[in-house]
């Protein structure tokens, strides 16, 4: 059995990250990710329970919530795909487009 892995927290980007100015912003990198794993069918049925309740500021995004295939993407790809993102921006998932 694989480890059990913490892969991001919304209180990592506010009020404990760098120039992320409000907890909406930092929801909607959340909520934008956890659209594109659901929709690409990556989230376990954990991770879409988990989803439907809602994103807030106490939401961790973890391994549990992935399919094998999907913790295999964000392990490569989730830290590039940060580096990419502007908080005076829409929050956007273009960067997984090539990744499936």
């Amino acid at each position: 059995m694989e480890k059990f892995k913490v892969i991001d927290k919304v209180s990592w980007h506010y009020p404990e990250g760098n120039n992320c100015p409000n907890l909406e912003i930092a929801k909607s990198i959340f909520i934008a990710i956890m659209n594109w794993l659901k929709s690409n069918r990556l989230l376990t049925d954990e991770g879409e329970e988990i989803f439907d309740i809602g994103i807030d500021s106490e939401f961790s995004l973890t391994s549990a919530m992935l399919t094998d295939r999907g913790n295999e993407i964000l392990a490569v790809h989730y830290s590039k795909w940060l580096q990419t993102l502007k908080y005076d921006e829409d929050i956007n998932t273009r960067y997984f487009n090539s990744v499936l």
